[in-house]
C-alpha cells in the first residue's frame, strides 16, 4: 500500500470508531472510551482523526467497549460511509452490534428490479 492509502485506511478506522461511539445509546464520550481502553482522551481523539495508528490490541479493546466486533471498525468496500438501511425509529432501539448485524443482513438481500410488463 502507498503511504496515502495507509493514511486513508487509518482515517477510515477513526471515522468508524467515532461514528459508533457517538451513535451508541447512551453516547460514549472520548474520555469515557479512553478510560475503558486505558488510553488518554487525546489518544482517542488522534485515533478518530487518523493521526494515530491504532494498535491491534487497542482496536480489540475499543470494539469491546463499543459492543461490536473488531472487524466492524475496519472499512469495507461495500459500506464506505453508506447510510444505514435501518429506519431511524428502529435504529434508535438497537445497540451498535445489533444495528451492524441488521444492516449487514439487509445489504445481503438481493434487490429486485421492478417488473414493468405483464407476467
Amino acid at each position: 500500500m502507498l503511504t496515502a492509502e495507509v493514511d486513508e485506511l487509518y482515517r477510515e478506522i477513526g471515522r468508524g470508531i467515532r461514528r459508533l461511539r457517538t451513535r451508541r445509546q447512551p453516547r460514549l464520550s472520548q474520555e469515557a472510551l479512553a478510560g475503558v481502553v486505558g488510553l488518554s482522551r487525546a489518544s482517542i481523539a488522534n485515533i478518530e482523526r487518523g493521526h494515530h495508528r491504532v494498535q491491534l490490541h487497542v482496536l480489540y479493546d475499543i470494539a469491546h467497549a463499543l459492543d461490536v466486533q473488531p472487524h466492524d471498525l475496519l472499512p469495507h468496500s461495500d459500506r464506505q460511509d453508506s447510510p444505514t438501511m435501518v429506519p431511524e425509529d428502529l435504529s434508535k432501539e438497537l445497540n451498535p452490534r445489533e444495528r451492524v448485524a441488521v444492516d449487514r443482513l439487509l445489504k445481503s438481500i438481493p434487490t429486485r428490479e421492478p417488473s414493468h410488463g405483464k407476467s
